[in-house]
């Protein structure tokens, strides 16, 4: 299967776009209801943001592959470190609520 360079190019612009757009939504909901903006989810989603923006930005200049991987890399192994804790935290309270 072929997707071309330009195809996956507006998908980033997709993802991000929606991402924003998911992140202002969260942000305003908490605030309305007075609860703490700051945590494990936004960080989550701050980091995949970063690396999405961090592709997007190599579309337009000439990065050196070395440098792209390790940014990308590197930004996909804290997301899934920040997805594990996440999963763990809903684990620890269901395990506490059964209690």
């Amino acid at each position: 299967m072929y997707f071309s360079p330009s195809f996956l190019q507006n998908s980033l612009y997709v993802v991000a776009a929606i991402l924003i757009i998911f992140m202002i939504a969260i942000i305003i909901y908490k605030i309305k209801h007075n609860v703490k903006i700051w945590d494990r989810s936004l960080t989550l989603a701050s980091i995949v943001l970063i690396n999405t923006l961090y592709s997007i930005l190599g579309g337009f200049f000439d990065l050196p592959y070395e440098l792209s991987s390790v940014v990308t890399g590197g930004l996909s192994l804290v997301a899934f470190g920040y997805i594990v804790v996440i999963i763990w935290d809903f684990y620890k309270q269901k395990k506490a609520l059964n209690k």
